[in-house]
């Protein structure tokens, strides 16, 4: 169905992949939206505490990750000891935590505490973890680690490390590790974005549909997928960065091309 993709079949396969996908049921009268109902909670505010109670709290956090039968729940539980605190030495066994825990889930409340350790530490902490491939299998652990870098101590210098996630591979999986890139650029108006961004805000489509190199149909399908469900945030990551606002790649240039980035 998808085999051939010919230049004509381009907007039959969009309409084919919406049809796929349910549209959201519209909210009963007196009922807030969906978006709005299911808001995250602020996060609690941090408090820095002194190295004698953090290395307290690590002795017990690190002997309850060590115990052979600790459970989920036990060490979901240790992890929420910290909930509000800070300091460095919690660096490293959370780290540890994100980089080694069978649970994914435990996974990714590490790497979310991790977000709220001293800048210094807390963020090389981060770009090594995204550095390592393990890590980037994950992607939910992923994305809540770049949500975490982007709060700790984020500087143009990691983008070297950030950007390269973004385009490495187009699933469905991986779009909440993509959002949370684009979350990342629009926060720090990151300008070493903008290639990235150029690349994908035009709808994904083959170059030549039938050059011996073009991806089968299920990788244009997959990122036609992916390229659906953030498409504006990439228009609105360009509109932080130059405060204009564009259709295409095309149009984007050619303002790019007379208009110099500070």
């Amino acid at each position: 169905m998808l085999a051939a993709l010919r230049p004509l079949a381009v907007p039959a396969l969009a309409a084919f992949l919406l049809a796929q996908d349910p549209q959201p049921t519209p909210a009963p009268a007196g009922e807030p939206p969906a978006a709005e109902a299911e808001k995250p909670a602020a996060a609690p505010p941090v408090e820095q505490w002194d190295d004698r109670r953090a290395k307290d709290a690590v002795r017990t956090l690190t002997k309850v990750f060590k115990a052979k039968t600790s459970s989920m729940r036990d060490r979901s539980l240790a992890l929420d000891e910290l909930a509000t605190a800070a300091n460095k030495a919690f660096v490293k066994p959370l780290a540890d935590i994100v980089a080694n825990d069978k649970s994914v889930v435990i996974r990714r409340r590490a790497a979310e505490l991790l977000g709220r350790q001293p800048a210094k530490e807390g963020n090389r902490a981060i770009v090594n973890l995204l550095d390592d491939g393990d890590v980037q299998a994950e992607p939910n652990v992923a994305a809540d680690l770049v949500k975490s870098l982007s709060k700790c101590g984020y500087t143009a210098k990691n983008w070297e490390t950030v950007g390269e996630l973004f385009e490495s591979e187009y699933a469905i999986e991986r779009v909440p590790l993509q959002e949370a890139i684009l979350e990342l650029v629009i926060a720090h108006k990151e300008k070493q974005a903008i290639p990235v961004l150029l690349r994908n805000i035009d709808e994904p489509v083959p170059s030549d549909v039938h050059g011996q190199n073009n991806p089968p149909a299920a990788y244009w399908e997959a990122r036609w997928k992916s390229w659906n469900s953030w498409r504006l945030q990439v228009k609105e990551a360009l509109f932080a960065i130059t405060g204009q606002r564009f259709s295409s790649a095309k149009e984007a240039k050619i303002w790019l091309d007379k208009n110099k980035l500070e």
